[in-house]
């Protein structure tokens, strides 16, 4: 059995500011225990991207950082950077966290036997052709769900993903209910809590006492399909017209300035804001009155679980792991994919009945408490270390 500290390279190819996994990523980091575990956090960057900021949120945290630029869809020198950081740090565990780490991770291994790869899949979408609006674009997810399919059967086992949800779709495409555990996502609920009276948001919008605001946080890409939450606002203001909403988030090129062409040409200018990216979360969801979701695919958001934290009531679709962390007319709503009409009565529904949204509320932030304590993630995962190592 290895002695400590058992080593960890944690690696991860994102953009700009992140997503859901970065937050889990980095805040593991920071939690894990020091003196069993050291943990390498080193990200995938592409050299264009000029809005990164990962390495800013790693600083704040203290952890031990690396970026290695990622120039192409397979970077030769991008592996070998990533196989001179594995020899030098040691490193005993490789845990890899998307499709191009996975992929990486595997020829990692044929460079170094002995490292141990763990891999966790936060997302496993299933789409069909009608999905997409080119063949070639359906071709492209066809091949890279095959890729992800074929190296995940290869490694070692189990793999872990973040919601039942996701398991199911995996075991539906061939993988073994016993070679995949889930580990659900978990926030800091102490870090995520209401501020009284802070709504800065409403603030900077100009919003009125009276007004409503419904928001979402979320990259703007094809899996959050913000044409239905467009057309949910247009039903919605028709029938509560003190009310706005704003989409918080960024895409990975051209997809924020495309949504805003498509509300401007809704005629929604002026009741839909686009912030861009955020950091100040804290701020933005303490001046949200709901938390509306219209994606077609979803592993365990954690945006969900901190509007929960903070006591925004949840209306979303119900996909991926979303059941299992709202519970339908308990802490929010949930509706079919594409159900405009649905979404919209619920959001509707709420903003009329305080009483009702005061009770979801607080039963929100109850069940994040009680069932995603980031705490006892932490715990789990330090088993799954020990596990992989000494197996």
């Amino acid at each position: 059995m290895k002695s400590y500290p058992i080593r960890v390279i944690e690696l991860r190819g994102t953009y700009k500011g992140g997503g859901g996994p970065d937050k889990t990523i980095l805040l593991s980091a920071a939690k894990h225990d020091k003196k069993r575990f050291f943990i390498l956090v080193t990200y995938l960057r592409n050299p264009k991207d000029k809005e990164f900021q990962i390495k800013d949120k790693a600083k704040k945290l203290g952890l031990n950082y690396i970026e290695v630029y990622d120039r192409k869809l397979l970077d030769v020198r991008c592996v070998l950077e990533l196989n001179k950081l594995i020899k030098s740090y040691h490193i005993d565990i490789l845990h890899a966290h998307d499709d191009k780490t996975l992929l990486y991770g595997w020829l990692l291994k044929l460079l170094n036997p002995k490292l141990k790869i763990i891999y966790t899949c936060h997302s496993h979408p299933n789409y069909n052709r009608k999905d997409f609006d080119s063949f070639i674009k359906f071709i492209n997810y066809r091949i890279r769900k095959f890729i992800r399919l074929f190296l995940i059967k290869r490694f070692q086992k189990p793999i872990i993903v973040v919601s039942k949800a996701t398991k199911k779709l995996l075991i539906k495409d061939g993988l073994k209910g016993n070679d995949i555990i889930v580990l659900y996502n978990g926030i800091d609920v102490n870090f995520w809590k209401k501020k009284n009276n802070c709504k800065k948001l409403k603030k900077e919008l100009s919003l009125k006492n009276d007004e409503f605001l419904v928001g979402t946080v979320a990259r703007i890409d094809y899996d959050k399909d913000f044409p239905t939450f467009l057309k949910v606002v247009k039903l919605v203001t028709a029938q509560v017209p003190n009310v706005k909403f704003v989409i918080v988030g960024d895409g990975k090129n051209n997809e924020l300035y495309n949504t805003k062409i498509m509300a401007k040409k809704m005629g929604l200018e002026g009741t839909v804001f686009f912030t861009g990216h955020r950091n100040d979360l804290l701020d933005i969801y303490s001046s949200f009155d709901l938390f509306l979701m219209t994606s077609l695919s979803e592993g365990l958001p954690n945006t969900v679980l901190e509007a929960m934290s903070m006591e925004v009531p949840v209306v979303s679709t119900a996909v991926g792991g979303v059941p299992e962390l709202v519970i339908n007319g308990e802490t929010g709503y949930l509706c079919q994919v594409g159900d405009v009409k649905s979404l919209a009565e619920k959001i509707v529904f709420l903003l009329k009945n305080k009483n009702l949204h005061t009770q979801f509320a607080q039963a929100g932030r109850k069940r994040v408490i009680t069932y995603f304590s980031f705490e006892e993630r932490i715990k789990k995962m330090e088993k799954i270390y020990e596990y992989f190592l000494n197996k």
